[in-house]
């Protein structure tokens, strides 16, 4: 189970559970380019994985999601803008962030692990 406080000052839910790790949640903007790309790839998602995440964040061209900074490989994508993308295809999810023209906000969760907490849980 996990226990859940809201940080009022930046509005972000953070998630703690039996181990030690967090979940920060946000949203981000990222301004397309002229290419109506943001340079992320997309992995998981229905009907075999019950999330989709960021498999990477393509820097190598300078991409709208490499100078904005926020999304990294990892962190889990639950909304494109403002509709949550539970039970869906990474296709879809891909689909409707190119449906979106100049701007897209993505709605994220992070998960940070403390090392030193988990290793105290191990039996």
């Amino acid at each position: 189970m996990c226990d859940s406080l809201v940080d009022e000052d930046e509005g972000f839910l953070y998630d703690e559970d039996k181990m030690g790790m967090t979940v920060t949640s946000g949203s981000v903007v990222i301004k397309k380019d002229e290419s109506n790309l943001i340079g992320i790839s997309i992995g998981g998602g229905a009907p075999h994985c019950p999330c989709l995440y960021v498999v990477q964040v393509f820097v190598f061209d300078n991409t709208p999601a490499s100078r904005e900074g926020t999304l990294q490989s990892g962190d889990e994508i639950v909304g494109v803008n403002q509709t949550s993308v539970k039970g869906s295809t990474k296709v879809e999810v891909a689909k409707l962030i190119q449906s979106v023209k100049e701007e897209v906000s993505i709605n994220y969760n992070k998960l940070h692990a403390d090392p030193k907490q988990a290793f105290r849980n191990l039996y």
